[in-house]
C-alpha cells in the first residue's frame, strides 16, 4: 500500500463512524467520544446552631440554581429525617409553663426559652419560631424577657412553645389580642400621636404610641374611635399595630359618654 492511501486510511475510518453516532443520543456520542464531565447537583449550605444544651438546629440555605430546596430543621438525636421548620403541632394540653427567653436571632427566625421544669424533663430548652414572636409577643424577643406558653411537642420529640405571654409588670399579655380605644390626639407635625384605652392604660401604665403611617392610612383625627392590636418598639413602649377606625352608628358628629371620657382621661 503506497503512502498516500495509508494516509488516507483514518479519514474514511472516521466517515463511516460518523453517521452511527448522529444516530446516537447526546449522552452516547459524549461517553463514546469521552467528552462527558462528572456532574453533580447543586448542594445547599449547612448551618448548624447548637444550643448550650447540645440541641443542634440545622437550617438550609437555598442555592439560587436550586428553586426545590426548602428551608429544613433537623433535630439532634432524632433517625435523620428532616422536618418543616414551621411545626404546627397543636399544644398538648391546656397547662401553662413560664421561663425566660434564652436567646433570639431574627435573622434565623428562632430562638430558646430556658424553663427548668421542661428541661429537667426533655434535657432541652424549648424551641421559639419567628411566628409565635410575631404574632404573640409584639415583633420582639429580647434575651432575659419573662414568658409563659402552651407546650408543643416536634416530631423529634423536642418541646415548642405555642400561644407565648410576655409579662409586663404583674399582667400577662398576649400581643395578638384586639382592643378598642379612641385618638387622644395627633401631632401631624411630629408625625405621630396617642391611643387612649383604660384596659392597655392598666397593663402599661401609658398612652399606646400611633405612628402617622396608621393616621393616614385610617384617616384618623383627634377622637377617632378604632380597634388595635400592640407591639414593642425599638424603645420597648408599646405601639399600636393593625389599626381600623370603626364606624360610628350614628352621624349625628356628637360623641358618646363613653369616648368623651376617654379622649379627655
Amino acid at each position: 500500500m503506497t503512502t498516500r492511501h495509508q494516509a488516507r486510511l483514518p479519514c474514511c475510518l472516521a466517515l463511516l463512524f460518523v453517521p452511527w453516532l448522529l444516530q446516537l443520543g447526546s449522552s452516547a456520542q459524549e461517553a463514546f467520544l469521552g467528552l462527558r464531565q462528572p456532574t453533580s447537583r447543586p448542594k445547599a449550605s449547612l448551618h448548624a446552631l447548637v444550643g448550650d444544651d447540645g440541641t443542634t438546629f440545622e437550617r438550609f440555605e437555598k442555592d439560587p440554581s436550586d428553586k426545590k430546596v426548602r428551608g429544613e430543621r433537623k433535630a439532634s438525636g432524632s433517625s435523620g429525617k428532616k422536618t418543616d421548620l414551621v411545626c404546627t403541632l397543636e399544644p398538648v394540653d391546656d397547662t401553662w409553663y413560664e421561663g425566660s427567653i434564652k436567646s433570639y436571632s431574627t435573622q434565623d427566625g428562632f430562638g430558646f426559652i430556658h424553663c427548668d421544669e421542661l428541661f429537667n424533663k426533655h434535657q432541652a430548652d424549648v424551641f421559639l419560631h419567628k411566628r409565635q414572636v410575631d404574632t404573640h409577643l409584639g415583633s420582639r424577643a429580647t434575651r432575659g424577657d419573662q414568658v409563659r406558653f402552651l407546650l408543643g411537642v416536634n416530631q423529634a420529640g423536642k418541646p415548642q412553645a405555642r400561644n407565648v405571654e410576655r409579662r409586663v409588670g404583674s399582667h400577662w399579655v398576649d400581643f395578638s389580642k384586639v382592643y378598642v380605644g379612641s385618638v387622644k390626639d395627633y401631632r401631624e407635625e411630629k408625625g405621630f400621636g396617642f391611643i387612649v384605652c383604660p384596659e392597655t392604660h392598666y397593663i402599661f401604665q401609658s398612652d399606646i404610641f400611633l405612628h402617622k403611617n396608621e393616621v393616614e392610612k385610617n384617616n384618623l383625627s383627634k377622637g377617632s374611635r378604632v380597634t388595635f392590636s400592640i407591639q414593642v418598639n425599638k424603645n420597648n413602649r408599646p405601639q399600636a399595630r393593625s389599626v381600623e377606625r370603626l364606624v360610628p352608628t350614628s352621624f349625628s358628629g356628637e360623641r358618646s359618654e363613653e369616648e368623651t371620657e376617654m379622649v379627655a382621661g
